[in-house]
């Protein structure tokens, strides 16, 4: 996300929020060029703090938004008279937490979309047990991770709150990326750079001659993979290339390396919005997103067989599959839009203000 990004600033109608927006995307060539220690995120981590002791976001300023991006960021949210700091991702609230509890430990915050694919360990993790403590909420989106960070973390569990992921439906672009020779006969799609399984999918693609895949990754998700010639990857595509290329396919697929890995709810809740049949790996990270056999076809992690038997369904578009795709779009039409976390920031003007 780039720095024009605004989180819910056009979303809602509640009076008593003001937002102000501050992103922790490296914006000169010295923050650009010092990445350890993150030089833009502690930028954006003092810019937050100063907005928060100043007393939040100004009248004249006009902003609502009270987040920065998912790539990294933090903001002031004044709501009822008072100030909240909202972080996104745990490294960004580490390095807002710290400066917070010197300058304005008052100030409540909020450490929203709490979430690592893998959990740190050795001085990174006592770097993070000491950087996270005082912080007021910390917003997950999968209930199995109250318990694995509050254990791992040591963070007070009754602190940890299960919001699910929320976004609009995608908004595919008008141009896809596949050449027709691969689109025109009908494909597959995986999407996503975090927690994946490329290996294993690469695998039972091999199998398949017949059949055909389009892959959407970051380039450290596929890096030493051995794709047979059915594979087509890109990496760090456009997210309106991305949508394309997945709403024009028979399904995604969402290979992920364990039973508890907790990644996947982006790709796995815009294919549902897009009422896109799926199959997913049986995971305590997004079990709150799939039911097997309702919403989605569900496979154990590593199985490559039992992962091979669902592509096939999924290809060859049964009732069934594109019944469970109806589903899980109604399902995300309820469960998983913008107004959830609307709502959410509301109750922090309640709760906060």
């Amino acid at each position: 996300m780039g720095p024009g990004w605004r989180f819910l600033e056009d979303q809602g109608d509640d009076p008593r929020l003001r937002w102000a927006t501050v992103s922790g995307l490296p914006r000169t060539p010295l923050e650009r060029r010092i990445r350890r220690p993150a030089l833009a995120r502690w930028r954006a981590a003092a810019e937050a703090v100063r907005i928060a002791c100043a007393g939040g976001p100004g009248p004249a300023s006009g902003a609502a938004g009270g987040a920065a991006s998912k790539a990294a960021g933090g903001a002031a949210s004044e709501a009822a008279g008072g100030t909240v700091l909202v972080s996104h991702l745990p490294l960004m609230a580490a390095a807002t937490n710290s400066l917070r509890r010197v300058r304005c430990p008052g100030v409540p915050h909020v450490a929203f979309a709490f979430n690592f694919t893998d959990l740190p360990r050795g001085a990174r993790r006592e770097f993070l047990v000491r950087a996270l403590r005082g912080i007021d909420e910390f917003v997950v989106f999968s209930r199995f991770e109250r318990d694995l960070y509050a254990e791992r973390l040591d963070l007070p569990r009754e602190r940890i709150r299960f919001l699910p992921w929320a976004m609009e439906p995608p908004r595919p672009g008008p141009v896809s990326p596949l050449p027709e020779s691969v689109a025109g006969g009908g494909y597959l799609a995986a999407i996503g750079g975090e927690g994946r399984d490329y290996a294993l999918l690469a695998r039972v693609m091999t199998n398949r001659p017949q059949l055909r895949l389009a892959i959407v990754a970051r380039t450290y998700s596929v890096a030493g993979i051995d794709f047979p010639p059915n594979v087509t990857v890109f990496t760090d595509l456009p997210l309106d290339q991305t949508w394309r290329l997945a709403a024009d396919s028979l399904g995604l697929v969402i290979p992920l390396r364990s039973e508890t890995t907790a990644c996947g709810h982006i790709t796995m809740v815009g294919a549902q919005h897009l009422g896109l049949p799926l199959v997913v790996t049986r995971s305590r990270g997004v079990a709150d997103y799939v039911a097997d056999g309702v919403t989605a076809q569900v496979v154990p992690a590593g199985d490559g067989a039992a992962l091979g038997t669902a592509i096939d369904r999924l290809a060859e578009g049964r009732p069934a599959v594109r019944a469970m795709a109806a589903q899980a779009q109604a399902q995300a039409a309820s469960e998983n839009a913008l107004p959830a976390w609307v709502a959410y920031f509301s109750d922090l003007a309640d709760r906060f203000g």
